[in-house]
């Protein structure tokens, strides 16, 4: 979508390498453009539209510049949007939440070595806003995003050091700790996490996955505080369903399955944990009936179509299970089971 956005700016962001990965943040030009250049196309958003006016009156108005990259960067015109936050940083270099977008474009513009310059952008931050928790924030989300494990914990660290008792802090450090396979220490960082902030609906949602996986009861409450913080959860109440159903309690798993139908009657994977339930029970009417409503709902849902044709040979259909096992492999050809269903019937029809 960035071209639809495009402006040529005869701009140079400068690398600098120098031991440690820096990035200068401001932009060398020739012959600098106008910064409200009006693009033809930036007239199909009226927000747009808008700023670019009051950019013709004030063209060096760094707030108006930022507000028009936040545009931009929303509509995925990342050309757009970096020229005109490194524009508004160079009006004015003591703005956190300019290097903060700058950050953002470059990581997700995503070319060659762009998250490495989001990083160093963020570290200029840092150093310009010491006290600044935010900045710390996101860099160490930056750094926990590639892989950067330890210096996103001594990000955190830093936070810690200012506010000891920083739910988002060790939040953090629980996400990090998670990608590290660490769950103890995970474990550990979301409780105190959530001691401290009980607002925080997502820790509960790792707790509740972390105890989930190790079949622990405890999955449940976490859940159901997340359901506390947002009864509009469906995904808490998805967790619940599939916890209960890996332990072939199914009544708990149908009830929470069919809480997330009555609020999102469109809700594949609900149909699907259903359907599958039927079959465990040799219902194998109302698993067909579930499974076909997750493809009407979804029709790209691969799983949905070879269970149903699971659930037709079971019924004797094969003409009816042959279709959905060539769909399912047309869908997804290194799906073995799908393959595998196909080649069988489609053998035993040539007898």
């Amino acid at each position: 979508m960035a071209t639809k956005f495009r402006i040529v700016y005869k701009c140079l962001f400068i690398l600098i390498s120098a031991g440690w990965f820096t990035i200068s943040l401001f932009v060398s030009c020739q012959n600098d453009p106008a910064p409200a250049a009006v693009n033809p196309a930036d007239q199909l958003d009226p927000q747009l539209a808008k700023l670019n006016a009051q950019l013709v009156k004030d063209p060096d108005n760094d707030s108006l510049l930022y507000t028009r990259a936040s545009v931009y960067y929303q509509l995925e015109g990342y050309d757009e949007a970096l020229a005109d936050v490194s524009r508004a940083l160079q009006l004015d270099s003591m703005q956190p939440m300019y290097y903060h977008l700058l950050a953002d474009v470059m990581l997700d513009y995503g070319r060659p070595n762009d998250s490495r310059r989001a990083i160093a952008v963020l570290k200029r931050a840092s150093e310009k806003f010491p006290d600044r928790i935010s900045t710390w924030l996101k860099m160490s989300e930056f750094q926990l995003i590639v892989k950067q494990h330890n210096e996103a914990l001594a990000s955190v660290n830093e936070v810690l050091q200012r506010n000891p008792q920083s739910a988002d802090a060790f939040f953090m450090t629980g996400r990090i700790a998670l990608d590290m396979n660490d769950t103890a220490r995970a474990i550990k960082a979301l409780q105190r996490s959530v001691q401290y902030d009980a607002a925080n609906a997502e820790a509960w949602m790792f707790l509740g996955r972390i105890f989930s996986k190790r079949n622990d009861p405890q999955a449940i409450q976490y859940f159901d505080n997340a359901l506390r913080v947002d009864s509009t959860n469906l995904e808490a109440r998805e967790f619940k369903g599939a916890f209960y159903k890996r332990r072939g309690e199914y009544e708990p798993a149908f009830k929470a399955y069919r809480d997330i139908i009555a609020r999102n009657p469109d809700y594949s994977n609900a149909y699907f944990d259903m359907g599958m339930i039927y079959l465990a029970q040799d219902s194998l009417n109302k698993a067909y009936d579930n499974f076909n409503i997750a493809i009407k709902t979804d029709p790209l849902f691969v799983n949905a179509y070879y269970f149903r044709g699971v659930t037709s040979e079971e019924l004797g259909n094969n003409a009816a299970a042959l279709a959905d096992y060539k769909q399912a492999n047309k869908m997804s050809p290194n799906y073995p089971e799908a393959k595998e269903a196909r080649a069988r019937l489609e053998k035993a029809e040539r007898k």
